[in-house]
């Protein structure tokens, strides 16, 4: 190889030369670019050869000059491919730009049949509100509409001209033969249906948009929680050892209990009303649930009514977290500005950020009294319903005690915090199904509802209470 490329060593450094030159001229060089380079080098050479007298040395053989040529030629043939570089690019740029135009009209285009397809509250369910309220779909409403009507026919309930039709109908919103649905002992709700009803529970109630859904895999589960007083994190010197730091913990155990009724309707139930009864009865199922789970949250004192769930009240007194009204103050209306805002300091830095104020929608009656000239106004209501107390959102309970100007001995009148630090264990999802042959007597139709959760909280001084006096 060396002997190769020894005698020719001058004529590829040349071709090198002459191909910079050529790509110059391709970027925009003046021709005469071109020429000067390989006669620089030439002197170059020269220079080296030590020769005097001569401007170019003589160093190319015949054969070397038509190598030379050969190369040259090469390079003119692919000079029209250079040429069209520039188009090449430019053309190239045109057609990403036409990419991402298309990319972006498809996201929109996304957006709009998601806006379309979902509800104006943003339900994944089918859950839609029409005039402030919450309606699931026809689909679900027939469901539930038509499982009241099979229990009904079932029992001999569905009587006259018009029951064959009737039983027919419901049997078709079952998806399911006529003669089958009498047959059958039980007719459960879709998990795709209950859903529905589960998020009207959200509508109408607080608890579970305000804690933290946990879904519980087991009749009983134990979660690790901080207790107060954990390490705290500090400047280590220099080559020093990093000390450790153990925090302490406390299991909770969430043992799920079974809550939940039976709504009763009666049994006269027309074929045009089947979709009526089933808005009904899920509306229904939904705010009862709704009140249950927000007692066990506001006024939960942990006996047995609650199913041993501690409130927040209960549960900031088990953790000296409450601010007690002293002795003769055991009436709404001798909570101070002052009590107010000392509530604030009971509770962990961390949530202060996040915390809110938690009340009965008739305190605001004394909420406005604090406002006392146009410098002093910590109670601010917008227009949208909503308010504020220095600044941190109230949220309005309607399961807490109301305001009043009697004696209510130790009663947890206003929380404070952040209610997603409480933890909602839910255990599987909603059941609703028909009872069978209930209600006899009154000639009703029954329609159970099921729910099993358990609530407690997962973060140590997350919420605080203030409590009335005690006499």
């Amino acid at each position: 190889m060396k002997k190769l490329i020894k005698p020719y060593r001058q004529l590829f450094a040349l071709a090198l030369v002459a191909l910079l030159g050529v790509a110059l001229c391709a970027l925009g060089a003046p021709l005469i670019t071109l020429v000067a380079l390989i006669s620089l080098w030439q002197l170059s050479q020269f220079a080296m050869s030590k020769k005097c007298g001569v401007c170019f040395t003589g160093v190319l053989t015949p054969e070397q000059v038509k190598e030379f040529e050969g190369i040259v030629k090469e390079i003119g043939g692919g000079w029209a491919t250079v040429k069209e570089l520039p188009n090449l690019v430019k053309t190239q740029g045109e057609r990403l730009t036409q990419y991402e135009t298309q990319v972006r009209e498809l996201t929109l285009s996304q957006d709009k049949l998601r806006k379309t397809v979902l509800d104006q509250k943003g339900s994944f369910t089918g859950v839609r509100w029409v005039e402030g309220i919450p309606f699931v779909t026809e689909d679900c409403a027939k469901y539930i509409g038509g499982m009241a009507v099979i229990r009904a026919a079932n029992a001999g309930k569905i009587k006259g001209a018009l029951a064959d039709d009737m039983v027919e109908r419901a049997a078709g919103f079952l998806g399911m033969e006529a003669k089958a649905a009498i047959a059958a002992t039980d007719i459960p709700l879709p998990t795709n249906y209950a859903a529905q009803v589960v998020e009207l529970v959200y509508t109408y109630g607080q608890a579970r948009k305000l804690l933290t859904i946990y879904p519980l895999t087991a009749t009983s589960v134990k979660l690790p929680r901080l207790k107060t007083g954990e390490p705290t994190f500090g400047f280590i010197a220099v080559s020093g050892s990093v000390p450790e730091k153990v925090p302490q913990t406390e299991w909770i155990t969430f043992t799920p209990g079974k809550a939940g009724g039976i709504v009763r309707i009666p049994s006269e139930i027309d074929a045009d009303s089947i979709v009526a009864v089933g808005q009904f009865v899920a509306r229904y199922i939904a705010r009862e649930m709704a009140k249950l789970e927000d007692n066990c949250v506001f006024i939960g004192d942990g006996t047995g009514t609650y199913n041993s769930i501690n409130g927040v009240g209960a549960q900031a007194t088990a953790d000296s977290t409450k601010l007690q009204l002293t002795a003769t103050n055991s009436s709404a209306d001798k909570i101070t500005l002052a009590n107010m805002r000392g509530v604030r300091a009971l509770v962990t830095g961390a949530v202060l950020k996040t915390s809110k104020y938690f009340a009965h929608p008739s305190f605001d009656t004394l909420f406005v009294s604090f406002n006392t000239s146009a410098t002093v106004v910590p109670y601010q209501r917008m227009p949208d319903g909503s308010a504020t107390f220095d600044g941190f959102p109230i949220i309005w309970v309607s399961t807490m005690p109301v305001y009043s100007t009697s004696a209510t001995l130790n009663a947890y009148s206003i929380y404070f915090g952040d209610l997603s630090w409480w933890y909602f264990g839910e255990r599987m999802g909603m059941s609703i199904e028909t009872s069978r042959d209930v209600y006899f007597a009154t000639d009703e139709i029954g329609i159970r509802a099921l729910e099993r959760f358990d609530i407690h909280l997962m973060g140590q001084s997350c919420t605080a209470a203030l409590q009335l006096s005690a006499s």
